[in-house]
């Protein structure tokens, strides 16, 4: 038996619970709050917005932000059979997991967006430096959380393409959201930094569309290269876009997703 059997991820629900049920889990030092952008685009269907262990409706699965395999198992007790599942970012990581170790088949289709089953560049793949990393520990370290969240999230977003509205809905996500433990922020960044799940992400039998922002500079945009892989995987950027697409070209990301779910 796994620690998190018996737990389920805190969940807020928009739209027709009849519908398609469509399952959306965040980034690094966000909650549910930063993806109510989608509740506008995805109305027709069962929208479910997730939160993952130490952030909001799941703060008290803090325990459980330790380990990647703990955060597959969370979102695979927390979706409904024949689901869609869209990941943001960093929790890329745990739902390519979750997807890979689907026995009951309970995600039809998988989508990632500005995400990578590996964050670091190496020889062979784009991807950031390592030292990024190592700074936001640092700042960790000497106390500065918040100073440190609005630097690593300045550096995913591009904040210029975003306009006043924009970023002042940012900001006051990062007020709703309210504190998150420093051990949580710190073992999100050292998933990101040793995880590499490309061998699991390129095994998918499943339908998978990965979506990049064209102005990225955390999940580079040269990745569609490598992630294009048909059948199963397909691959689209949104050129004038970095880390936030709902935000900066919400009404073309939702043109390229519905026709993604909707394809047989």
């Amino acid at each position: 038996m796994r620690a998190t059997d018996n737990h389920k991820l805190g969940c807020t629900c928009f739209g027709n619970p009849d519908a398609q049920p469509l399952v959306i889990t965040p980034g690094w030092a966000t909650d549910h709050n930063f993806l109510l952008p989608f509740v506008e685009l995805f109305k027709d269907y069962n929208l479910i917005l997730v939160d993952m262990p130490g952030y909001g409706k799941s703060k008290d699965l803090a325990r459980f932000a330790t380990d990647l395999r703990h955060g597959a198992n969370l979102i695979l007790n927390t979706v409904p059979d024949n689901c869609i599942l869209l990941s943001w970012s960093l929790s890329t990581l745990a739902a390519a997991r979750a997807c890979a170790t689907d026995k009951e088949g309970k995600i039809k289709k998988f989508i990632t967006l500005c995400g990578t089953p590996r964050f670091p560049a190496d020889p062979y793949w784009p991807g950031f430096d390592y030292k990024y990393v190592l700074k936001c520990l640092n700042l960790f370290d000497e106390g500065k959380n918040l100073r440190n969240i609005k630097l690593f999230f300045k550096l995913q977003t591009q904040s210029h393409l975003l306009n006043k509205e924009q970023s002042a809905f940012l900001m006051d996500c990062y007020e709703k959201m309210g504190e998150i433990e420093t051990q949580v922020l710190k073992e999100g960044l050292m998933n990101m930094a040793q995880t590499d799940y490309r061998e699991a992400m390129h095994s998918l039998k499943i339908p998978c569309l990965h979506i990049f922002g064209g102005k990225d500079r955390l999940v580079k945009p040269e990745l569609s290269k490598k992630l294009n892989l048909p059948p199963f995987h397909q691959c689209c950027v949104l050129e004038n876009s970095a880390h936030t697409p709902f935000l900066t070209e919400p009404d073309l990301l939702k043109t390229v997703i519905t026709s993604f779910i909707e394809k047989n």
